[in-house]
């Protein structure tokens, strides 16, 4: 099993490519010229209770989806770091 300095080191780098990732797509998006419809959403978590916002139903429907793969993942990872002790 990792010890905690290994879950450590690819938290920070899934950060840092998430980082590197929004990064590029926003160069990208911003070099191309078209007439797309922009939809937006998200989900600000206070505590247990979801604060849900969007620019339309498909895009809420995408962040409430996202939201709930992302708390389940925060599960299975608190229950996984439960066997782990910092030393």
């Amino acid at each position: 099993m990792p010890n905690f300095a290994t879950w450590l080191t690819i938290g920070f780098i899934l950060i840092i490519i998430g980082f590197v990732i929004i990064f590029v797509g926003a160069i990208y998006s911003s070099t191309q010229q078209s007439n797309q419809k922009t939809e937006v959403g998200g989900v600000i978590m206070i505590g247990p209770i979801p604060i849900i916002f969007g620019s339309s139903w498909k895009a809420v429907t995408i962040a409430i989806i996202l939201a709930i793969v992302l708390m389940a993942l925060a599960i299975v990872f608190m229950i996984i770091g439960k066997g782990m002790v910092i030393k």
